[in-house]
């Protein structure tokens, strides 16, 4: 059967800024076992497709879903794979996020712990044959696939983005965050029905993690996915974060990686986790989160998803999520959607009427709500978002806690370095070469 796999295009907005080493909290090493990966402490890996010509469905329509490019352009599958990635159709998204997800699950294995098991691969394969081509990785209890055909033969046709991480020794496959459609064994798929307590949507153009809870969007935070780096020896292309459908999975607490100290993570697929902002530790004990935090709303990380610390006017940060998440005991039901960039997506222009709010009396922000944890007992003064680039707003800073909307001029940018025509990834898609040459060998 004829499998198509597009190659997905991602952006990289900002230079890290500081001199700050590569960070490593993401990276993952696995082992082969029987078909398996299983993964270590870090990134995983594996490749797919060769270059696919411009999808069609969403350059002329402006319409982008998670299964822009695919072949298969039916309502085949749950919807988070053809709802479109507007955060501003609330019960849509809604609706998506309280679907049953289909995930990988290889069962009980003897000697591994729930938790090892989490860290587990398996493959797609080309034919419904696990000695034809491999075309892409899927993680075992967490992602998400998309079910696009049950054959009588015991196998399934799906389609996933590949979490291929990285890996030692050299892999087999290194499709990093494609889109790729493969065989895999139908025993292996189960449906998991999420909670309604908790859903989150990572948008990677936006760099935005929006919280759901209970049929409504509660929350607005930063936080930043990977970034494509240079480690000083090669280029890490598995630090793009794996786009797709995930259920968060396993309580992981804190992680360390070199100088960083990363609290409150959770993982969500094999070896990426979401978790807050990292921090270092000053000699007197404090946090130190100066070379971090300001990136926060771009892309810095090494795959996993980086959450502000600081809390929203309703108490909202990275440590609310965790400790909901553990005192409900909600592992393994939470549904965690992120969206790809695809190039020719856009930023919305907020509305020039959009209310904005400031402290007169010597603030040095503007706030998207008329309080704010970072202003407290303070009732700001409103103004609209087309005075945003006139006195006395013009110098303001957008609130790190609220997370307001950007400014015109940023949002441009943004929407210029993705431009339909333009390639924001370049580097990325270079580095997916040696998948493609796979392909056609």
């Amino acid at each position: 059967m004829k499998i198509k796999s597009l190659f997905c295009l991602l952006s990289v907005l900002v230079l890290l800024g500081t001199g700050i080493p590569a960070i490593a909290e993401d990276e993952m090493e696995y082992e082969e076992e029987e078909g398996w990966l299983d993964l270590d402490e870090g990134t995983a890996s594996e490749t797919a497709d060769e270059p696919a010509e411009e999808p069609a469905d969403a350059g002329t329509t402006g319409i982008f879903t998670p299964s822009y490019g695919s072949e298969y352009t039916k309502d085949i599958g749950s919807s988070y794979w053809t709802t479109p990635m507007d955060i501003s159709n609330e019960q849509a998204v809604w609706d998506m996020l309280m679907e049953p997800i289909t995930v990988v699950d290889l069962g009980k294995i003897k000697g591994k712990s729930r938790s090892q098991l989490t860290k587990m691969q398996t493959y797609l394969y080309q034919e419904p044959d696990e000695k034809s081509k491999i075309l892409g990785e899927v993680s075992n209890l967490s992602q998400g696939v998309r079910v696009i055909e049950n054959l009588d033969n015991g196998w399934s046709l799906v389609e996933c983005y590949s979490s291929s991480f990285f890996s030692k020794p050299a892999t087999k496959t290194k499709a990093w965050n494609i889109l790729v459609s493969g065989y895999i064994p139908t025993k292996y798929l189960k449906q998991v029905q999420p909670t309604s307590r908790l859903a989150l949507v990572v948008d990677k153009l936006a760099q935005r993690l929006y919280v759901f809870q209970e049929g409504k969007m509660i929350a607005t935070l930063l936080c930043s996915t990977g970034l494509v780096q240079w480690n000083g020896s090669k280029y890490q292309p598995y630090n793009e974060t794996r786009s797709g459908e995930f259920l968060l999975i396993n309580m992981t607490g804190q992680l360390t990686s070199d100088r960083l100290i990363c609290s409150y993570a959770i993982r969500f697929n094999g070896g990426d986790e979401v978790h807050e902002v990292p921090h270092q530790e000053n000699r007197d004990g404090s946090n130190n989160y100066k070379s971090t935090e300001p990136k926060l709303g771009t892309k810095c990380s090494h795959g996993c998803i980086r959450v502000q610390r600081l809390k929203t006017p309703d108490g909202i940060n990275m440590a609310w999520i965790y400790n909901l998440v553990n005192s409900e005991n909600l592992c393994g039901k939470v549904k965690v959607v992120i969206w790809e960039d695809w190039q020719g997506r856009q930023l919305p222009i907020p509305d020039p009427d959009t209310k904005l709010y400031y402290n007169p009396n010597g603030g040095s922000y503007y706030h998207s709500e008329d309080h704010c944890t970072n202003g407290k007992g303070i009732t700001f003064t409103e103004f609209s978002y087309s005075q945003l680039d006139e006195e006395p707003y013009s110098h303001l800073e957008a609130c790190p806690n609220c997370a307001p909307a950007r400014r015109l001029k940023e949002i441009q940018e943004i929407n210029e370095l993705y431009a339909e025509g333009g390639d924001h990834e370049e580097l990325l898609n270079s580095l997916r070469q040696d998948y493609y040459d796979y392909l056609k060998n």
